[in-house]
């Protein structure tokens, strides 16, 4: 019997080992490394090291890549967060949501008829937000950076001259948003090689429009795309198709420089990205709830650990639909939604053998009502210095709005959909949320971008991100607890499967490679389980202090690359 039992603990050890070994080493260097989710925009930033720029020099000529070569995600026409830490400790989260029209109103998107179903936060030029993104990376330039914007646009300008081969992941990407891209003549013109049929993979995405702007940009500045031909040409075509978005909107825009959230778990300091996000306090406050449950003696993937997570996920989210909005017009209470007594209180709630969903958020401390009255990208830098950015750009959707400009190239975002557009219904990610995120005109939509920084002995340790809507806060939490209570290797904590919860639905979804003993155990403790499919593409860097090694990793759900020197 005792042999039958040593037998069988071996094979399961064989089987643990064996899943641990699918995922690869990650890519190792000893000074330097840029990780971002395609290869092309990858070799721009770290072109841009090689040459004498520092780890923001380089994370803004990537994001102007990615840009180019993963338009779908990101570019000039929608927005960007950007967690900085410099080898000083100089640390800055630089803020370059999109900003709600001047002209837009709360009831908006409302559809006469209630229960007629509408599109128009989501496709069209009405669904587009004031792009940041630009501005948000020429502060983080002009204050953080050692090269000019004429250096660091170069590698873009080149790809959407040049251009570049489709890729299977980009094909793909043209063929499920075929639809509503056809809509549109000017986007018909660069991805259509017919009114019907979109580029091939392997064909050649050429981008003249999108390169002359990036000329003219190269050439006068940043304020050109913010005042001038190039906005006048936006809000023109806007204004034909039925936009409310004015020149004025463009010259009021500005970036925001903000205070990061702040957090501890288990000895590590964490840095993420404060409101209009909501990534760096839920991080935090869900961090701060599983910090006391031993998550790392549960053991990864097992029923345990994944219930704790999941309830702790739901609590947040719920805090998240209450809370949450543009500071600039609604108080936020952060402090209380971040801080270790908040979290042993709701930790409290937590049934070990049983899933509670919370009927709605919590009363974190020192909370007072306000009487006064949010597809994506992600890149990671760490350069020989010790700077650190951790950068999350998005249009929202898949290829935004859908909305190319024509002689501009850009594609308009579609961020409107991540305010309350019509109350009590749920958006694109089914995320509902209250008074606080209500359109109100130069208001920026709530978010869950989480660009986040990891600190040991004050000092980056790990720097991560990642794109997917809620499950932003979500996947870069389990890459965090991956590495620190289960003790994974970069590769290994990025690739492992994933979960998630909400709060409403009150689903658990968890990606395929759970046991299916486990999943048997969360259905018996009352979780609805939906199983199956990928999310998500985390990209991380994590420093290993001690043998002075920088590793890269960007995820096997996605095409991306890591390369260091």
């Amino acid at each position: 019997m005792l042999r039958k039992i040593s037998i069988l603990i071996f094979a399961l050890s064989i089987a643990a080992s064996s899943s641990y070994a699918a995922s690869p080493r990650p890519v190792c260097a000893r000074h330097a490394m840029v990780v971002s989710a395609e290869s092309l925009a990858t070799n721009v930033g770290l072109s841009v090291l090689k040459s004498g720029g520092n780890a923001v020099d380089a994370a803004v000529a990537t994001a102007l890549a990615l840009g180019v070569t993963e338009g779908y995600s990101s570019g000039l026409g929608g927005g960007c967060f950007i967690l900085i830490r410099m080898a000083t400790g100089e640390t800055v989260a630089i803020d370059g949501r999109e900003t709600a029209p001047m002209k837009a109103t709360r009831d908006m998107y409302i559809p006469r008829d209630s229960l007629a179903p509408t599109d128009l936060s989501q496709t069209g030029v009405l669904a587009a937000g004031v792009p940041g993104e630009l501005a948000a990376l020429d502060l983080a330039l002009k204050r953080f950076g050692r090269l000019p914007l004429t250096e660091v646009i170069k590698g873009a300008v080149a790809l959407a001259d040049t251009g570049f081969p489709i890729s299977r992941f980009y094909w793909e990407r043209l063929e499920f948003n075929k639809e509503k891209l056809s809509r549109f003549p000017g986007t018909r013109s660069v991805f259509f090689t017919s009114d019907t049929t979109v580029l091939q993979w392997g064909e050649r995405l050429i981008q003249k429009d999108l390169a002359a702007t990036m000329r003219a940009i190269e050439k006068a500045g940043v304020d050109t795309f913010y005042s001038g031909p190039i906005p006048q040409m936006i809000v023109d075509y806007v204004a034909s198709e039925g936009g409310i978005l004015t020149l004025q909107d463009f010259e009021n825009y500005r970036p925001h420089a903000r205070e990061p959230i702040h957090g501890n778990y288990h000895g590590y300091e964490i840095l993420s990205m404060p409101p209009p996000s909501s990534g760096g306090i839920h991080l935090v406050e869900i961090l701060n709830i599983i910090e006391e449950i031993g998550i790392g003696y549960l053991g990864a993937g097992s029923a345990g650990a994944t219930h704790a997570i999941a309830e702790a996920m739901s609590r947040a989210f719920a805090d998240r639909a209450v809370y949450l909005g543009d500071p600039d017009f609604s108080t936020i209470p952060i402090e209380g939604l971040t801080s270790k007594a908040y979290a042993s209180e709701l930790r409290a709630g937590i049934h070990r053998w049983e899933h509670v969903n919370p009927f709605g958020a919590g009363v974190p401390p020192g909370w007072m009502p306000d009487t006064t009255d949010g597809h994506t990208t992600h890149l990671c830098v760490l350069d020989e210095d010790g700077n650190a950015v951790s950068l999350t750009a998005t249009i929202n959707t898949g290829f935004g709005s859908g909305v190319v400009v024509p002689g501009v190239g850009i594609i308009l975002n579609n961020e409107m959909d991540d305010f309350v557009t019509n109350p009590g219904m749920p958006n694109y990610f089914g995320l509902v949320g209250a008074e606080a995120n209500e359109i109100k005109p130069g208001k920026r939509p709530l978010s869950s971008m989480a660009p986040t920084i990891v600190l040991q002995n004050s000092k980056p340790y790990l720097v991560v991100g990642s794109p997917g809507g809620p499950r932003i806060i979500t996947t870069v939490l389990q890459v965090i607890v991956n590495v620190v209570d289960h003790n994974m290797h970069l590769q290994e904590a990025v690739d492992f499967p994933r979960m998630h919860h909400q709060w409403l639905p009150d689903r658990l979804f968890l990606e395929r490679g759970f046991p299916i003993d486990a999943i048997a155990d969360l259905q018996r403790r009352g979780h609805k389980i939906a199983y199956g499919g990928l999310w998500s593409g985390a990209t991380a860097i994590l420093s290993d202090t001690t043998t002075g090694m920088v590793f890269g990793s960007t995820d096997s759900r996605m095409e991306g690359a890591a390369l260091g020197y």
